[in-house]
This record gives C-alpha cells, structure tokens and sequence, in this order.
C-alpha cells in the first residue's frame, strides 16, 4: 500500500491576511456550490412521489416509483466509489448530469396515470430505477474535490474543517431539497420539481467541474466500500507540523491520527458499524414518512398538497439543525444523537394519531426538528470514526445505505397503507425511530469504551 506525504510549499501565504481572507472567499464559495450540487439528489425523488401520487391517486404507486429511483441512485453511489479516482470523473460527472437532466424532464412529461400497483408489474417501474442511476451522490465528488484543493493549496491541516463544512450542507440539502419541492409542487405544479431538479443538475455539474478548484490535481484518494484492517502510520514526513498523509483511503492530521490509531480496531469497526446502522434508520424514518404522508393525503383527495406539508418537514428540520449547530458548544455529536433519537421516535408516535391537516404538518415539523441534528451528528461523527479506517469509503457506504433505507421504508410504509390501513403504515416510522434510539444508544456506549474524541458538530 503505498504512503504519499503532502507538505505545504515553502513560504506558504497561507499566514498572510490578504491571501487569508481570499481563501476564506473562496472556501465558502466552493462550499456555496457543493450545497447547491446536492439538492437535485433531494428533489428528484420527493419530486416523483409527489408527482406520481398526484396522478395515479396511489400512494402504493408513488412509493414503488420513488423507491425505484432510490435503489438506482444506490447503485450509481457503488460506481462512483469504484471509480473514484479515474482520470475521467470530471467528464463522467458532466456526462452523467447531462443525461440525468434529460431523463427528469422526460419523467416529467410522461402520463404514469396507467402505472399498475401489483408486484407481478415491477417492469413499469424500470424507468425510475434508470433515472436513479444517472442521480450520483455528489457527496463523495465534494469531498473528493476538496481533498484536491487542500493538497493542492499546501492546506491539509484545513481537511477536517473541510469535512465538517461538507457534513454540514448535507442535512442543509435535505432541509432546503423538501422545502423547494414543496414550493415548486405547490406554485407550478408536481411535476415542475423534476423539471427544476434537470436543470439544476446540468447548471449546477457544469459550474462544479468548471470551478477554478477543477485545476489542481486530482488527489489519489482511494474509496473503499468495505472496511478492512489499515494497520500501523507511515513514519514519512511525521516531524512536520502540518503534514498529512494519504494512506489507503484517507487524509488526516496527525493528532487526530494518533488518537484514532490508538483505538482498537475492533472498537472502531464497531462504531462504524453504529453510523452505518443509525443513517439506515434516519433514512428509513424519512421514506417511511414519506410514504405515510403519500397514504394520508390520498386517503383524504389532497394529493395536491403532499409537497407543502412535507415542506414543513424541511422547515423542522432546519430550525433543529440551526439550533444544534447554536448549541454545538454545550453538547457533544454522540449525547446529542441519543437525545435527537428520543425526540424522533416520541415524534413519529404522533403519526399514528393525525387530527386534521393543521395538526398532521405540526407532527411532521416535530418529526423534522429531530431528524436534522440527527443527520448532522451522523456525519459529524463518521469524521473522527473514520478518521485512519477509510473516511472517503464510510461516506460512500453512508450514501448508498441512505438511499437503499429510504426505499425500504417507502415500500413498506406504502404496501402497508395500501393494502391494509393508514394506521398500520403509521408503525413504520415508529419502528425506524426505536432503530434510531437504539443505533445512537450503541454508538455512544461504544465510543465511551473507546478513545475516539467524541465530537462536536
């Protein structure tokens, strides 16, 4: 396995304030970006529920096809990973934008009034799952990026803050992906929002691949899908105070490696194993929401509506991320992922029991104002879990559970409420919340017995 060491240019202007400052400018602009290049990833699939459900008047149908979507997107987050470090990516990105834009905007003009709703007739969902693989998880592109500005700019010791800024727009993506979907459905119509998702992905691919940040050099940073033993530090370049080293599958800072490496191995397979465990239950709460919402507002002729309500959610979701990040000095990620959890599942408890439409967005908001400090806490940590044991390869692995979980929960939810009642699907979220609990329960008495920093969002 080979070890590469990276040091900052002599006389580097990094102390400089000027050409501070301009970094400054340039980091939040290239994170600006980075948040916008993931919200078609958010929109299309709420976009095909929604979209679905308003013409078939079938939450079963609607679920099956946005789960579809999501189980291509799975597969596409498995070829990027594979092919991380190709010198092509660019120009596989560009070319996966275009033809993802062309296919949301034909999903958007074909009539799926006649898509049927028996298992036998899974072959008229195939066009889901197609479009799903051209929905890349620009996630791991982002960080790929930022690792080879970083390099790149002499800056490794800045990939952690880079990291926690990344973990930051993904619960963003999510908050502000339900909330424009929810504007859009309401406004112009359900199936605007696929049309907007094409043409913000090709505007915003383009923009990412023509960013100035596009000119450094690719950093060879390996992704990989499955966890395996990483031992011992290279020596290379380890009197240097800024020096970082790439080995495997990773760059990390030298006091975060020492204290990573001290960890057991099997303490820290063990806690990533817990964030894996706990984004499939965050996922899983989510597309069973998702499904609940598509059976309550079928039941009641108000398909129409789905997107505002699940807006709402978003809106939860972001006054809970804000005040998690508020408070982020007084709590730690894991404390905070235990109490988040609890909140989520004596939230979705509430499902069970809507009163009205005012009294079902309340629930939902209840439900989002949890689950967004949950999915901050969850990348938060995997960056000091996977800090030595495969970062880059724990965040493809958190991509592609995320959308294989969110499809599981659709199904189930929307099979339930289709062939049983409202109330039977309602218990899927439950059932995702108590997993939540349990998975940051795990992961905090884990981490205690390990000597894993626990960190702060």
């Amino acid at each position: 396995m080979s070890t590469v060491t990276q040091t900052p240019a002599t006389g580097s202007a990094t102390g400089t304030p000027g050409l501070r400052e301009r970094l400054v400018r340039s980091d939040r602009r290239l994170s600006a970006i980075t948040l916008l290049l993931r919200l078609p990833q958010v929109m299309a699939p709420l976009g095909v529920l929604t979209t679905v459900a308003y013409s078939t008047s079938s939450a079963w149908s609607a679920g099956l096809s946005s789960a579809a979507l999501c189980l291509g997107m799975a597969v596409c987050a498995v070829g990027l990973a594979l092919f991380s470090n190709v010198r092509w990516l660019q120009w596989a990105l560009i070319g996966m934008a275009l033809i993802q834009g062309g296919v949301m905007w034909q999903l958007s003009r074909v009539n799926v009034s006649t898509v049927p709703v028996s298992w036998e007739a899974v072959s008229a969902f195939l066009p889901f799952f197609i479009a799903g693989l051209s929905l890349a998880p620009m996630g791991l592109a982002a960080r790929l990026r930022w690792a080879s500005v970083l390099a790149g700019q002499g800056r490794l010791q800045a990939f952690s803050t880079a990291m926690r800024r990344e973990s930051v727009n993904e619960a963003l993506a999510t908050v502000l992906g339900a909330a424009l979907t929810g504007l859009l459905a309401v406004l112009l119509g359900p199936s605007t929002v696929l049309q907007v998702s094409a043409v913000l992905s090709v505007v915003m691919m383009v923009v990412f691949v023509a960013h100035r940040s596009a000119r450094y050099p690719q950093a060879n940073v390996p992704v990989h899908l499955f966890w395996h033993d990483l031992t011992g530090l290279s020596s290379a370049g380890s009197t240097a105070q800024d020096s970082v080293v790439l080995q495997g599958s990773d760059m990390f800072d030298e006091p975060s490696a020492r204290r990573a490496a001290s960890a057991p191995r099997i303490t820290t397979a063990r806690l990533r194993l817990g964030l894996l465990y706990g984004i499939a239950a965050l996922n899983a709460l989510l597309g069973a929401v998702q499904g609940c919402l598509a059976v309550y507002t079928v039941s009641l002729d108000s398909v129409e509506t789905m997107g505002a309500i699940y807006a709402l959610l978003g809106v939860g979701a972001a006054v809970g991320s804000i005040l998690a990040v508020r408070f982020r000095h007084h709590i730690t990620a894991s404390n905070l992922m235990v109490l988040a959890g609890t909140g989520a599942l004596l939230t979705s408890m509430l499902l069970s029991a809507p009163s009205g439409t005012f009294g079902y967005t309340g629930v939902l908001m209840l439900v989002g104002l949890f689950s967004g400090p949950s999915l901050l806490c969850l990348h938060s940590c995997a960056g000091q879990v996977g800090v030595t044991k495969g970062f880059m390869g724990l965040v493809a692995q958190m991509s592609v559970v995320s959308n294989v979980s969110t499809a599981v929960g659709l199904i189930i939810c929307a099979h339930l409420g289709a062939h049983r009642d409202y109330m039977s699907a309602a218990m899927v979220p439950v059932a995702a919340a108590m997993l939540l609990l349990g998975t940051a329960l795990f992961f905090s008495h884990t981490r205690r017995r390990s000597t894993v920093r626990d960190p702060r969002i």
